[in-house]
């Protein structure tokens, strides 16, 4: 979408009523009270739309994706491999949903005479289109499940930018869904909306294309630093120090910044093990000072152990990232047919925002190990 004038903050950029939205108010006029949630009607009701070259909504059923071979949900076992386990773990469960959906919708059909059959690939589709570009309605309505959403025309064509800055949601007043820009755009410039703070793995798993110098990239660490007890402790040592942190997770790194859940549990792991002889009770108040905000440090010679442990990580992180970089290049230039090349060259922009994370932690490590 471009500008073809000057649009000043505050304005309305899209407006669209109320009779060119999909949404649970429109759809109970086709198919009356259901048990299904929103995404799973909206998917069935695009099947029938494309299977239908008479319908008013032809126009809009013909602009959508033919395929979506650039979501990790799609990809082909060969590349799929070169996920990073973190982002793996979630396609797996996006996958679950959809084939739990599918039978849902299945149940649904057959409980009813007037409705045709859908075959599974027709209903991915459909449900892919749902996932990328329902909108999110702000009105309340109790009877729609699973989320008040809706598909719209027109919105397909404003792309995201983190930096875009907008309101939106259903106007009652005017009933019509509403998009408000905060950002000034001059004519000519392209116009874009902000889908919300999501790093780059969100936006490929959830979208499919990913968005250079997003700043809310970020660092997986959690399968490395639960492995990291366990190497350094006993047994004992490794259970117990885990039940004290009580939750497993939310260990990541950014541009500049190390989460504070990820320090402390390296300051915990930096604490002479539960089976030395010296109190490990005194040393655990003192974690919990600075776990607290009490005290910055538990002492000197921790949280050079801390950050000798993250640089470490980092490292070995690096050597991944640099590793499926390199093969994911070579996959790219061997035009593997299977393999859509933007999902290549997307997933590995991902592995070097990995690499490029990992690698200014290592400099900001040792700029702290040597002010220590």
């Amino acid at each position: 979408m471009m500008a073809t004038s000057d649009i000043e903050a505050g304005e309305v950029i899209v407006s669209v009523p109320k009779a060119f939205l999909m949404c649970n108010e429109t759809l109970q006029k086709v198919y009356g009270q259901h048990p299904l949630s929103m995404h799973q009607l909206l998917a069935l009701h695009l099947c029938y739309l494309k299977r239908d070259p008479t319908s008013w909504w032809k126009p809009y059923v013909d602009l959508l994706p033919s395929h979506f071979n650039t979501m990790p949900v799609k990809y082909p076992p060969t590349l799929a491999k070169h996920l990073p386990y973190y982002l793996k773990e979630e396609v797996v469960q996006q996958a679950s949903k959809l084939e739990s959906d599918y039978a849902n919708v299945n149940r649904y059909i057959k409980s009813r005479q007037d409705l045709g059959s859908v075959g599974y690939k027709e209903y991915e589709w459909a449900w892919l289109c749902v996932n990328t570009r329902c909108i999110h309605m702000s009105t309340i309505d109790a009877t729609a499940k699973g989320g008040n959403i809706a598909m719209a025309i027109l919105l397909d064509f404003l792309n995201h930018s983190w930096e875009a800055k907008i309101e939106s949601g259903f106007n009652v007043r005017t009933q019509c869904f509403e998009i408000r820009t905060l950002t000034p755009y001059r004519k000519g410039e392209q116009v874009f909306i902000n889908y919300g703070p999501h790093d780059n793995l969100a936006i490929l798993r959830e979208y499919g294309f990913v968005i250079p110098d997003n700043i809310y990239n970020f660092v997986s660490l959690d399968q490395e630093v639960w492995s990291l007890f366990d190497e350094m402790e006993t047994v004992r040592g490794s259970r117990l120090k885990k039940s004290i942190l009580e939750k497993e997770g939310d260990y990541s790194i950014k541009k500049n910044e190390i989460s504070f859940r990820l320090l402390t549990a390296l300051r915990l792991l930096a604490l002479e093990g539960p089976d030395s002889r010296s109190g490990f009770e005194r040393r655990l108040i003192d974690w919990q000072q600075v776990v607290s905000g009490a005290s910055d440090l538990i002492s000197v010679d921790n949280e050079r152990r801390v950050l000798i442990m993250l640089k470490s990580i980092c490292e070995r992180t690096n050597e991944v990232a640099s590793h499926e970089e390199s093969l994911l290049t070579t996959l790219l230039t061997s035009q593997q047919q299977s393999m859509h090349p933007f999902a290549i060259r997307f997933l590995r922009q991902i592995w070097k925002e990995t690499l490029d994370i990992s690698t200014l932690t290592i400099q900001e490590i040792d700029q702290k190990l040597s002010e220590l």
